[in-house]
């Protein structure tokens, strides 16, 4: 009995901590959204969240730092491009831009070069990851577009439909991220892509 009521108390001391593991999740078909759109808002569909020009973005703030999580969404439209556009980042720094070079760290999951990119930098110890995939057929419809974060020293992640892509590590450790931007971020000139949707948003930590 004492095994049974210990057991019992644990387990709902962990669905406490837990509830609250995944503080973004929105179908992005509902009009609304949790985060804020500091520029251009885009367009709420029955189907989505559409990029309406390059300057779309929605933008979360977590609350605090985590060192671990994931990040997934689906996708569809113009994906095949040319030029760098960040799909999802989150930074350590709230304005997102390239700045100091000392301190900022971000994660990018980017169309780049008619494929995609897992971009991981953390500018307090020197050279970035970039992994590209080369070119990738992303036909017609959606694609569940995962990646997932560690910067205490394990592997990062990219996955397109379930496969995954391209995988690295930071060059070195540090606390976190707390910001999260879609359609794009405001690092250097890469905008969102006009006719871009997204749908069923989902970021969690540890």
């Amino acid at each position: 009995m004492v095994m049974l009521r210990a057991t019992f108390a644990v387990t709902l001391m962990c669905y406490a901590a837990c509830a609250d593991t995944c503080p973004i999740n929105e179908s992005l078909i509902s009009k609304k959204t949790s985060g804020i759109q500091p520029h251009d808002k885009g367009e709420f569909t029955p189907e989505g969240w559409r990029v309406t020009t390059p300057n779309t973005q929605i933008k979360y703030d977590l609350g605090r730092f985590y060192s671990r999580g994931s990040v997934e969404m689906q996708v569809r439209g113009p994906l095949s491009q040319p030029l760098k556009h960040s799909l999802i980042a989150l930074w350590n720094e709230e304005a997102a831009v390239d700045g100091n070079r000392k301190t900022q760290s971000f994660y990018q999951l980017r169309l780049q070069e008619t494929g995609m990119m897992l971009r991981l930098t953390n500018r307090s110890d020197g050279r970035s990851f970039e992994g590209k995939t080369g070119s990738l057929d992303f036909g017609d419809g959606w694609h569940t577009v995962r990646g997932t974060w560690d910067t205490k020293g394990g592997e990062n992640h990219l996955w397109l439909d379930g496969k995954s892509i391209r995988s690295g590590k930071f060059n070195a450790e540090f606390p976190g991220f707390r910001w999260v931007f879609i359609g794009k971020d405001n690092y250097q000139k890469q905008f969102s892509v006009p006719g871009i949707e997204y749908r069923n948003l989902k970021v969690c930590v540890e």
